[in-house]
């Protein structure tokens, strides 16, 4: 069953969230707190990608703990080709400067600021910033957040 979250009067479906790794659901390779409990109770509503580079590596421990293998990418171009391939009703949380096309291909856009930074690049394609990756993933497990955020 997709995510339905309606605001300034219009309904938007969402299918896939497509995260970043590190930097943005990770520091240092590792989940930040939270994340993956989060990311389960995501799963019975979306479908969830995570795309890395691995350069922690790391991603079978992130696998069994999600429940959700990463895909490897190396290059932005593949973040943005891998997210327009999806088709839309695609919900995408990055931080770094190799997020940039998939932020901007995506219908939400949430931009991660948290302990690695955010490049500024990403401010002029973001829908929303959040502070944590919890609070991006608590914005689609609680739609009334994102609705009052969305307001128009």
């Amino acid at each position: 069953m997709p995510l339905t979250i309606a605001w300034s009067g219009v309904e938007h479906t969402f299918h896939h969230l497509v995260s970043d790794l590190n930097g943005t659901l990770a520091v240092d390779g590792r989940l930040v707190d939270g994340v993956a409990h989060r990311l389960h109770a995501l799963l019975g509503t979306l479908m969830v990608h995570i795309l890395t580079a691995a350069t922690h590596g790391g991603t079978d421990i992130i696998a069994k703990s999600t429940g959700i293998a990463p895909v490897i990418i190396s290059s932005a171009n593949e973040k943005t080709q891998y997210i327009q391939a999806l088709q839309g009703g695609i919900v995408a949380l990055g931080n770094g400067f190799n997020d940039h096309g998939m932020l901007d291909a995506a219908d939400l856009a949430i931009l991660v600021i948290g302990r690695e930074g955010a490049a500024v690049a990403n401010l002029n394609v973001a829908d929303i910033i959040v502070h944590t990756p919890v609070d991006a993933l608590d914005l689609l497990l609680l739609p009334q957040r994102l609705t009052a955020t969305m307001r128009a």
